[in-house]
């Protein structure tokens, strides 16, 4: 099932001109998509319960890196199906059936978030409080008749609390205003994101000198790629092994696809690097500390792909 759904995603992100890629196996992403400014990377999921704290961490700091928005879209909870039109939440990354995301992508944004306690809405509070005073309605009258206290009523008006959507309801209904407002499945995450991994050896040393470098960098363990690293104008993202084999050839050339959509560039670092390679770049351990800063590193990668 999980299988047919990133196929039929696939086909609807190409639909509405998104440009995607190959999914990707046994990752924190499937797909990853990009129209204009827009980048997505999206996680298919069967039971979106299935998706750890430890996966979630990894998806959103890679959104973060490449500039993108991560997605859920799964067919159930642990519990019961996931309902269309409604948005649910895992640590923080929104989720959504496939319809849910075709309509969005349609024009029709979903208005229900699921949360503890049920389902609710999000509101303009500044129309809320505007048609309540134009019509003058107390904060206490619109408490009665809706069933709330007068402090709820605030919160609404203010933003720092939302509706059910039996509420919402009655408050739409007793001003005669519409104040519901879509959810915006592309907005990004707000949310600082610390790297915890501990890593050692190889990989650990590559970070660092990256870091060194000018870039910030980061490791991956459930991504075609071992690290990816940003200096706020580049993308990189980088495969370290300790020697080049068949499986590190193919995934550095899946790799450099991704790259491609993204307009990032790819880097294979070797701890020693037997030959020379064309149109792959390609350092050794030794060659990428000879490197003095982001720029250069970046300004070599260039020359090796527009040879």
């Amino acid at each position: 099932m999980r299988y047919i759904l990133i196929s039929e995603c696939m086909e609807l992100l190409m639909k509405h001109n998104f440009e995607v890629s190959k999914p990707v196996n046994r990752a924190c992403f499937d797909i990853l998509a990009k129209r204009d400014d827009i980048r997505l990377v999206l996680k298919i999921l069967k039971n979106i319960d299935s998706f750890s704290k430890e996966q979630s961490s990894e998806l959103k700091m890679l959104s973060k890196a490449i500039r993108a928005v991560p997605l859920i879209i799964g067919a159930r909870t642990r519990n019961a199906p996931m309902e269309d039109g409604v948005v649910y939440d895992r640590y923080n990354i929104k989720a959504v059936t496939f319809e849910t995301f075709k309509d969005f992508l349609e024009g029709s944004p979903p208005i229900v978030y699921a949360n503890r306690g049920g389902f609710f809405v999000k509101i303009d509070g500044e129309t809320l409080k505007r048609v309540r005073e134009e019509k003058k309605i107390s904060v206490g009258e619109l408490a009665e008749a809706v069933g709330v206290s007068r402090k709820t009523i605030y919160k609404y008006e203010n933003y720092s609390a939302n509706p059910s959507v039996d509420i919402a309801i009655k408050i739409e209904e007793y001003l005669d205003a519409p104040l519901v407002r879509g959810i915006d499945l592309f907005e990004p995450i707000d949310e600082d994101i610390e790297v915890n991994k501990e890593i050692d050896g190889l990989k650990k040393e590559i970070i660092n000198f990256l870091n060194q470098l000018g870039f910030k960098s980061f490791p991956l363990e459930r991504a075609p790629f071992d690290a990816i690293a940003d200096d706020k104008r580049e993308i990189l993202l980088t495969n370290i092994d300790k020697e080049e084999n068949i499986e590190v050839k193919k995934k550095v050339y899946f790799v450099r696809e991704i790259a491609k959509l993204l307009e990032a560039y790819t880097l294979l670092v070797l701890e020693k690097k037997e030959k020379e390679y064309r149109n792959v770049p390609v350092l050794s351990k030794k060659e990428l500390e000879d490197m003095n800063n982001a720029m250069e590193l970046i300004n070599y990668i260039k020359s090796i792909i527009n040879h």
